[in-house]
């Protein structure tokens, strides 16, 4: 946009100066008008070519990037969903936890090394972790740890995420740790399989300028 205003700045100064009369005075200043008009415009012609190039760079490091999520999503078999703004993992609860449990599996652990191997080499993306459950409440032997649906799913994002940090070393500062309790389904919780479902952790991967302005989706 800048660089049509210089252009259309500079045709009609010269045909200011061909309509009209002027003293050597004016078409020395006349002169210096047009080529600072010409530095500016071959700036922002740069300045253009420039923001093309990093606009390209991001782009070819977004589709490397979802290159090796797919690539880790057939490893795990797990499901993934793209959209423009994010991509989402989603880990079945079996892959990371033990029922009713917040710690992690040696199996978990696992999980999240692969996940961290990917998110260590893309310091410029921020991950969502929200923990999700089914709708059966908690057994009162494990009363002691939580009594709700939705302190297991938050205890269980936290856990993920404070792994990541201490075990990983991700920055904190990418990371948010989120509980749905049951109030999310993607799935019937009339049946086994639709719970099954239900019990998940998702990992929503974004850039950190779009991040910022995704809000709750």
């Amino acid at each position: 946009m800048k660089a049509k205003f210089l252009v259309l700045a500079l045709a009609l100064l010269l045909a200011a100066i061909l309509a009209g009369c002027a003293t050597k005075g004016q078409l020395k200043a006349r002169d210096a008008e047009i080529a600072e008009l010409k530095q500016q415009l071959e700036e922002a012609r740069n300045q253009c070519v420039i923001l093309e190039d990093e606009k390209k760079a991001i782009e070819d490091r977004a589709n490397t990037l979802q290159g090796e999520l797919n690539d880790l999503s057939d490893k795990l078999q797990i499901e993934m969903e793209k959209s423009e703004k994010y991509t989402m993992l989603r880990v079945p609860e079996r892959l990371l936890f033990n029922s009713s449990q917040s710690s992690l599996s040696s199996g978990g652990r696992n999980v999240l090394n692969d996940i961290a191997e990917i998110l260590t080499r893309y310091t410029e993306y921020d991950v969502r972790v929200e923990g999700h459950a089914d709708n059966r409440k908690i057994k009162p032997e494990f009363y002691d740890k939580f009594r709700s649906n939705w302190e297991l799913s938050t205890a269980r994002a936290t856990e993920v995420v404070r792994y990541l940090i201490n075990k990983k070393g991700l920055s904190p500062q990418r990371l948010i740790a989120v509980g749905y309790g049951e109030n999310r389904p993607i799935a019937s919780n009339d049946t086994a399989e639709g719970r099954q479902q239900n019990r998940r952790v998702e990992f929503y991967i974004a850039p950190q300028q779009i991040y910022k302005d995704l809000g709750d989706y």
